[in-house]
């Protein structure tokens, strides 16, 4: 299976071919929440709509009007999406790459892996793929062991260890509960 995965590395895969590189990913096999469920209070969504209203006030009277669009859209999404339930993504570690909910991270598409491990807060692997059509990947790691993970990693792709704690905009995400 390897030697034809490094034949048909500069090929467009077909999808029966595609299914089984996937297959083939289950060193480490796990299941994440898509996303964190934040618990949000009435107490929350009164004060963010005060700070909504705040900003689409001030963009108004700057006549930013741009602004005060993005600020009533992200609201809205706020308000709809916070109200579905996380679906279970499985996550598949193997020699050929990273498969997450269904898609395929090849290594050779990922410039580095980091490891944020602060037990029982934070548990995440981030994955840079360099790209703007494939930005940072966050993967939770559950009950994974950290030194396995990153061992098996660091055969295919080069860790980052500058990275030592989140990311600033995963930090806030969790002060602000969005």
């Amino acid at each position: 299976m390897v030697q034809s995965y490094q034949s048909l590395a500069n090929m467009p895969y077909s999808k029966e071919l595609l299914n089984e590189f996937i297959k083939a990913q289950d060193k480490y096999v796990w299941e994440i929440p898509a996303w964190e469920e934040r618990d949000r209070s009435s107490r929350w969504y009164i004060i963010m709509s005060i700070v909504a209203v705040g900003f689409v006030i001030y963009a108004v009277i700057t006549g930013n009007f741009l602004f005060a669009f993005f600020i009533l859209l992200a609201a809205a999404i706020l308000v709809f999406a916070g109200h579905q339930k996380p679906h279970n993504v499985l996550v598949q570690l193997g020699q050929n790459g990273i498969v997450f909910d269904g898609r395929l991270y090849e290594y050779k598409d990922i410039e580095n892996f980091s490891i944020i491990y602060h037990p029982p807060e934070t548990k995440l692997l981030y994955l840079e793929c360099g790209n703007f059509i494939r930005p940072r990947l966050r993967v939770s790691l559950e009950d994974q062991d950290p030194i396995e993970i990153r061992n098996h990693l660091k055969q295919h792709v080069d860790e980052n260890l500058l990275l030592q704690e989140e990311h600033l905009s995963d930090i806030l995400a969790r002060l602000f509960k969005i």
